[in-house]
């Protein structure tokens, strides 16, 4: 889903005309479009860091036991998985390397912070709905311009719409409890 698809229904649903996908802009509708689209990448790595990770997988190469993980291709979020050949090996994660009892070639499976979205990027996680990113870009938006009820009513259908996709469409269910006296 294109990016500013996503900021030409907050602009809807903002009351405003959709002009996103214009070439050029006045000052009042850059101002706009800049303050939306950092909204925008606030929502949008919380997503990818609490409920929708992004992953990746890289051959890494562990000297001593230790992978520095500056050198990685994408900025890690935290590591999933260490394999080496086909068995899963034990690590441990620091702040600015991984030890594990392997030596020389593994693949790493990590989840990563995805670049900040620029307006003619293309959102990569699949099960996000351009509702609930506007939904998400929105709350941020109004709380940072101090429009709380407005904020807390987009923030919370964010949340509800995140909790669905978390749960694959299923609703939660709680087993329903006694009381004891």
């Amino acid at each position: 889903m294109k990016v500013n698809k996503i900021i030409g229904e907050c602009l809807i649903k903002m009351g405003e005309a959709d002009f996103a996908s214009k070439t050029s802009y006045t000052d009042t509708e850059q101002k706009l479009i800049d303050a939306l689209l950092a909204a925008l990448n606030i929502a949008y790595r919380e997503v990818v860091c609490e409920y929708l990770p992004l992953v990746h997988t890289e051959t890494i190469l562990f000297k001593d036991g230790e992978y520095n993980v500056g050198s990685l291709e994408k900025k890690i979020i935290y590591p999933i998985k260490v394999k080496k050949g086909d068995a899963v090996v034990a690590f441990k994660a620091y702040a600015d390397r991984i030890v594990a009892a392997a030596e020389g070639c593994a693949t790493l499976e990590y989840a990563y912070m995805p670049e900040e979205l620029k307006l003619t990027d293309d959102i990569e996680n699949l099960r996000l709905t351009q509702s609930a990113l506007s939904d998400g870009a929105l709350g941020e938006y109004y709380f940072a311009n101090k429009v709380f009820d407005l904020a807390k009513s987009f923030d919370s259908s964010f949340r509800e719409k995140l909790g669905f996709l978390r749960y694959k469409g299923r609703r939660l269910m709680l087993k329903e409890r006694r009381w004891q006296v």
